[in-house]
């Protein structure tokens, strides 16, 4: 009996240990952080945005660790608005670090959210460019799931700007041709000197006289401007063997081609001068004389001045098209051509409506004076 008791005895002054153990020992109890948490990164003064960027960092927010007493891990969380007080916002990502990178694209969606736009020709109320805002940041540091022991840093603007995109013009500066040898135009400046240019590459017809000079202006009415035959080879330009140089002390060019109407091109991309001769337009079809092939009964139509065609022609009630090359066949000036150019067409004629789209002649038979005007884009019949 005395040795039950013993045993008993024993057993209880086991689990009374034990008990205390367990009331004695440490209980972990997260705390909330005193201190809070910063951004550490210096952010920019300005951040510009565009699309082509979109997939680019912006930059990486930096911010130092939450003080929670307890070594669980910590979840922060970016957050970001339109809106100073952060009254509503967008979490932009969360992380176990200390830091988190933000896209141009990312930025650009709140830009988007403000009503922003890279359209130079919009405005904001105040009439001022509708490319520049502000974005609010903060982050948030939380432990456990619920996120009930929190803290947040200060809010962090940041400032944004759309780059507006600028309209690529394929326009560039003109120049003026001045000169005798332009026969038509002689030593006046003139709007038919006006050599217009797109894409870097000026172009103009003249009418040339052989053995004449002239030279190129940068502005109308400044002789001071003068662009000269010896200006564009110190340029590294490669000039047409019918220009040379007069080597007078105005820097003349000199033409010593055959007298007529010409194509002047000047390539500032390949660094060329080229002369071209005009090129004549033949009538080939049922409609005409000579009919389908090319003839001696082909009527040729000769620019008798820089871009007007013209001939006396007989036509009878069918279709035809017009040849930049004889003896070439091609579409290049068929009525779909010049109804696309915005010419105005004679009543008299029409389109066949075929894939060759042939000028149907739908007026009196006869003998009529055709002339192709690409001035004034017009074709008319007298």
């Amino acid at each position: 009996m005395k040795k039950i008791f013993t045993i008993l005895f024993s057993i209880i002054t086991l689990l009374s240990l034990n008990s205390c153990d367990k009331e004695n020992s440490p209980i972990f109890v997260a705390q909330e952080d005193q201190d809070g948490i910063e951004f550490l990164n210096s952010f920019a003064a300005n951040y510009l945005l565009s699309e082509a960027t979109e997939d680019n960092i912006a930059d990486r927010f930096l911010w130092d660790s939450a003080n929670f007493d307890v070594e669980t891990n910590i979840t922060y969380e970016l957050q970001a608005s339109i809106y100073p007080e952060l009254t509503t916002f967008d979490v932009v990502g969360t992380t176990s670090e200390n830091n988190l990178s933000v896209t141009v694209g990312q930025l650009l969606e709140f830009a988007e959210d403000l009503g922003l736009d890279d359209d130079p020709a919009t405005t904001d109320a105040n009439g001022l460019p509708n490319n520049v805002g502000q974005v609010y940041f903060r982050v948030r540091a939380y432990v456990g799931t619920t996120g009930d022991l929190e803290t947040m840093s200060t809010i962090q603007p940041i400032n944004i700007t759309w780059i507006e995109t600028v309209a690529v013009s394929d326009e560039c500066p003109s120049i003026f041709a001045v000169g005798e040898a332009l026969t038509d135009i002689g030593w006046n400046f003139s709007a038919d000197g006006e050599v217009f240019c797109q894409n870097d590459i000026l172009e103009r017809k003249f009418r040339f006289t052989n053995g004449t000079n002239f030279r190129f202006f940068e502005e109308s009415g400044n002789w001071a401007s003068g662009l000269g035959y010896n200006y564009y080879i110190d340029e590294g330009f490669a000039i047409d063997t019918n220009l040379e140089a007069v080597n007078d002390g105005d820097d003349n060019f000199v033409f010593v081609g055959e007298s007529g109407i010409y194509t002047v091109t000047i390539n500032n991309v390949d660094k060329t001068i080229i002369v071209t001769p005009s090129s004549s337009l033949w009538a080939v079809g049922g409609a005409v004389p000579g009919g389908w092939d090319f003839n001696d009964d082909t009527v040729e139509f000769i620019e008798s001045t820089p871009d007007v065609w013209s001939a006396s022609i007989t036509l009878s009630n069918d279709i035809f098209r017009f040849f930049q090359t004889f003896g070439t066949w091609d579409t290049n000036n068929n009525f779909a051509y010049y109804d696309d150019e915005g010419f105005t067409i004679d009543s008299n004629f029409e389109s066949d409506g075929g894939g060759d789209s042939n000028f149907s002649f739908i007026g009196a038979p006869g003998t009529y004076i055709l002339t192709i005007n690409a001035v004034d884009k017009t074709i008319t019949l007298d």
